[in-house]
């Protein structure tokens, strides 16, 4: 972070973490590409170890999430699929859904625990559970008829705002969009009838901002995880156009950190480990789109999309106007080392003459305090003024000594930054060779963010002796480690590389719903020959299919 001279709290809690951070750092920075590789190890079996012990009876310091313990299920059971292991002998997976069936309401949905309040949260958590245990009896639990009467009542109709409400007499926002969409689509059910009577498309087009990112509610500030369940509603549905993507692209890649290289989840707030997940998770869903829409150009003549994109284009007049261009001579921009470097310079000079200053004034104190004894009174003051100034003079250089240090450690940091080990190739350059990908197929290109620095990011920093974590100096938990591990795989498959060794692979999750794919396929399959009646009184309708 480069030092501007006008400190605020943000500013200091973001340089404290990257002095925390360079050390994590700093140790790579002079290492070959195969010691790279020995030092970002996922540490899977105590990962394991850690996710296994968590899911039968947990201590009593857990009490304050007794209504999350279907989401303590969801973290567990998905942490340990895209770990690719087992489930512990006790409790076994009939148990996990007995336990679930006891959460689900009569009238359908999920509470979160036995007997408590039917909630759109816990019931996402449940059916993900559910699926990713991927047996008969779990598949068979879920009551679809009456899941479709809660999501049904869930609706806010259009005249009254539009969207989701997350529980009966509850809020709206685009959480309940997201799991409503998410849930009907796992379970096969009309997620498009629902979606035309929420008005849920124009309810989500009003939560993007000025920034590009989506809030929680219409103007509410862009928020990471508002905006991947915005996203993934829509991407759901087929209806990403509905959207500025350009602006969107932009504000979701400037939430990654160039020093750290995890994402934050709002403007000018620290990284955190789960938005590895809720930020970086954007990214696939706009990946599947042609590069055309991303750019905001214009698309094949009379194609669906295209048409779409051009009527979205019109409604977006609520947003800013877009911010100018740069200009196209670059070439006298500074690097992020060759800024920090000035900026040490600067405050070198800055401190150096303070330094002297201060010195020379200090010596002239001395020269008038050996002076003759005439004039004692007035020579008194002169001395009483000299030492002050003196003293002010101290007190500056002293801050600029501890400015120049900062920038000197601002240098320092620009040199061992994730940015700075793993830089983002250009457009220009090559794919990667066939073969050395997950699926030996060339990496996309360009990428979207710098997909090598979050896997930095999550292996260097987010890994606890066992489990994953917010940043250092945070402690590991179910929550953090679900979306680490979520992050590190989504970064993996989208970019078709690994950091590490091969045996870092995890498996792959579909983008939208963060369930394993294989596990959701299946669902699908089962569900699917097994249909549940349309909702009466809509249109409904089939997946748009993405036009490239």
């Amino acid at each position: 972070m480069l030092d501007d001279d006008n400190p605020t709290s943000t500013s200091t809690q973001q340089f404290a973490l990257e002095k925390k951070i360079l050390s994590f750092y700093q140790e790579l920075e002079h290492f070959e590409p195969e010691e790279i590789t020995e030092a970002l190890v996922l540490q899977r079996a105590s990962h394991i170890q850690y996710l296994q012990n968590g899911l039968g009876q947990l201590p009593a310091g857990f009490a304050s999430l007794d209504a999350s313990r279907p989401w303590i299920c969801y973290w567990i059971l998905h942490s340990l699929a895209l770990l690719d292991a087992k489930l512990p002998d006790k409790p076994t997976a009939d148990d996990v859904v007995y336990f679930l069936s006891c959460c689900q309401d009569p009238r359908g949905g999920y509470g979160g625990g036995p007997m408590q309040l039917p909630h759109l949260a816990p019931t996402y958590a449940a059916v993900c559970a559910l699926v990713t245990l991927g047996t008969e009896r779990a598949l068979l639990s879920v009551d679809r008829l009456k899941m479709q009467d809660f999501l049904t009542r869930m609706c806010i109709p259009p005249e009254q705002g539009g969207g989701f409400c997350i529980h009966e007499g509850g809020e709206g926002d685009l959480r309940a969009c997201y799991i409503a969409m998410a849930v009907a689509h796992m379970l096969g059910l009309d997620k498009h009838g629902l979606a035309e009577r929420a008005g849920m498309v124009e309810y989500i087009r009003r939560c993007q901002t000025y920034e590009g990112g989506l809030g929680g509610e219409p103007s509410n500030e862009a928020h990471g995880g508002y905006s991947f369940c915005g996203v993934a509603a829509l991407a759901l549905l087929g209806r990403l156009d509905a959207l500025d993507l350009p602006r969107l692209l932009h504000w979701g890649a400037q939430r990654q950190g160039a020093m750290e290289g995890g994402f934050n989840g709002r403007t000018n707030k620290l990284v955190d480990g789960c938005y590895s997940f809720w930020q970086g998770g954007i990214f696939p869903l706009l990946q599947q789109l042609p590069a055309w829409q991303l750019l905001g150009l214009s698309g094949p003549a009379g194609s669906a999309a295209a048409e779409r994109s051009s009527g979205a284009a019109s409604s977006s007049s609520h947003l800013v106007p877009r911010v100018p261009p740069l200009p196209t001579n670059m070439a006298q921009v500074k690097s992020p080392v060759e800024q920090a470097q000035s900026v040490l310079n600067l405050k070198n000079i800055q401190a150096q003459q303070l330094v002297a200053s201060a010195t020379q004034a200090g010596d002239a104190v001395d020269i008038a305090m050996r002076g003759g004894n005439h004039e004692r009174g007035a020579t008194a003051r002169k001395v009483s003024d000299m030492t002050s100034q003196a003293r002010v003079l101290l007190d500056r250089a002293a801050v600029a000594q501890q400015l120049a240090e900062q920038a000197s450690l601002n240098v320092s940091v620009s040199l061992s930054s994730s940015c700075f080990l793993f830089p983002v190739p250009d457009a220009e350059d090559p794919p990667a060779p066939i073969g050395v990908g997950l699926h030996g197929e060339p990496s996309p290109s360009p990428p979207l963010y710098n997909y090598k620095a979050l896997q930095l990011w999550i292996l260097r920093c987010c890994q606890a002796k066992a489990g994953l974590r917010d940043k250092p100096g945070k402690g590991a938990d179910y929550y953090h480690t679900c979306y680490c591990l979520s992050g590190l795989s989504s970064a993996q498959h989208t970019s078709n590389c690994v950091v590490g060794p091969r045996e870092n692979v995890l498996r792959r999750a579909d983008p939208a719903c963060n369930v394993t794919e294989d596990k959701l396929k299946a669902a699908l399959a089962f569900f699917g020959a097994r249909p549940v009646p349309p909702l009466a009184g809509t249109a409904g309708g089939q997946d748009v299919e993405m036009e490239g």
